[in-house]
């Protein structure tokens, strides 16, 4: 049986030959490539002021940092989400507090953001789901309306956009990560994007232990004693090979998010055709990256099961983070909307790596999963 991964690395003769290069140049930990896939990155994303780090959750963290969350601040988060952005909550000695998602929707609910604003209030982050785009832009107005820090997760959604722009355009700070699993792979790597140039130096320079690197150190190459570190920071850079690493693929990259779009059509017209597992379907004006696709569907853990008997590697994908004690926050309502998402969601491998062959056969697998399980049809169009 031909097993289908959820998830492709990228891997490349360009990426082979560029690590054999800094390998052999000794300019692991720091040199030029590090500048050249900033530069590459904010080329991509429409901001030139690109700070990459060695994941990305040190990104989220700089991101609440220089946003002013301190211990006993409070953050807007989604409880559907990876332990890679909220975890950086946590850290900054700050309480999530859970917003819901729309119904039937992985999008992140505005509404319900307002409502649970306090004082404590410093930032909230919105995460655009395995790629698909939240509402940024009506988010961006509310934080800006009552003075709240606003921070994109785009970690997975490389290259989607909204209403023509690119995510991460309406926020204060976007977040991106460079896993093995998303569009870039760096091995490891995220990137911190600033609205402003002074924010972004500010970030370089904690990011490397709070050095100010145009005085740091004297002609001589010696560390200049003159030299002040006025807020220590931490060890977060991202290194050369890395960043040699995702230059190397900055080319590929919309090249493969056209071909995880083409499957999601291809599977998608597929989907239409079966009962009891429907597509959530991308907003008005929005255009995903698909990491994964995303469906909903009755008798859920049935189907899952039967799609992975079938060598098909669907999955939950997240688990609500509100369920985990560590973060000493309150847990979501059982009535909630992020609940019903968290039962019936399942994520379905989309990405450039699949054949046509590859598509047809999740799709094929899904309508006998389906079938087997006796799921319903769920009524109306996400």
């Amino acid at each position: 049986m031909k097993q289908i991964p959820l998830f492709g690395v990228v891997h490349t003769p360009e990426m082979e030959a560029v690590a054999l290069e800094v390998l052999r140049s000794g300019r692991i930990a720091s040199g030029d490539y590090v500048g050249k896939f900033e530069k590459g990155l904010g080329e991509i994303v429409g901001n030139p002021h690109v700070v990459t780090t060695h994941d990305m959750t040190n990104a989220v963290f700089l991101a609440l940092h220089l946003a002013g969350v301190r211990a006993g601040d409070e953050v807007l988060t989604t409880a559907f989400s990876c332990m890679a952005t909220n975890s950086a909550i946590a850290h900054a000695g700050a309480t999530p507090v859970w917003v819901d998602v729309r119904p039937r929707s992985v999008e992140m609910d505005v509404d319900d953001a307002a409502q649970k604003i306090t004082a404590r209030t410093k930032a909230i982050i919105m995460y655009h789901v395995a790629g698909y785009p939240g509402p940024a832009r009506k988010m961006a107005e509310l934080c800006k309306a009552r003075g709240i820090a606003f921070i994109e997760d785009c970690d997975n959604a490389l290259c989607a956009t909204q209403d023509g722009a690119h995510v991460g355009q309406y926020s204060d700070f976007s977040i991106y990560s460079f896993y093995p699993n998303r569009q870039i792979n760096c091995t490891e790597g995220g990137a911190l994007v600033c609205k402003s140039a002074d924010m972004a130096t500010k970030a370089r320079q904690l990011r490397r232990f709070g050095i100010d690197g145009s005085g740091f150190r004297t002609p001589q190459g010696e560390i200049n004693p003159l030299a002040d570190i006025p807020e220590i920071g931490w060890a977060y850079t991202m290194n050369n090979l890395c960043a040699a690493l995702g230059a190397a693929q900055l080319a590929l990259v919309q090249e493969k998010i056209e071909k995880a779009r083409a499957n999601v059509r291809r599977l998608g017209a597929r989907l239409d055709d079966v009962n009891g597992i429907q597509p959530i379907l991308a907003a008005d004006g929005a255009m995903p990256a698909y990491w994964v696709m995303l469906c909903l569907a009755e008798n859920r853990d049935t189907l899952l099961q039967n799609l992975k008997d079938q060598g098909i590697s669907a999955s939950i994908l997240h688990h609500r983070n509100d369920t985990y004690s560590g973060f000493h926050a309150a847990r979501m309502d059982p009535g909630s909307e992020t609940t019903w998402l968290q039962d019936h969601i399942i994520a379905l491998p989309c990405g450039w790596w699949l054949s046509d062959a590859d598509v047809d056969a999740i799709g094929n697998a899904c309508a006998r999963a389906a079938a087997e399980a006796a799921t319903l049809s769920l009524p109306g169009k996400v």
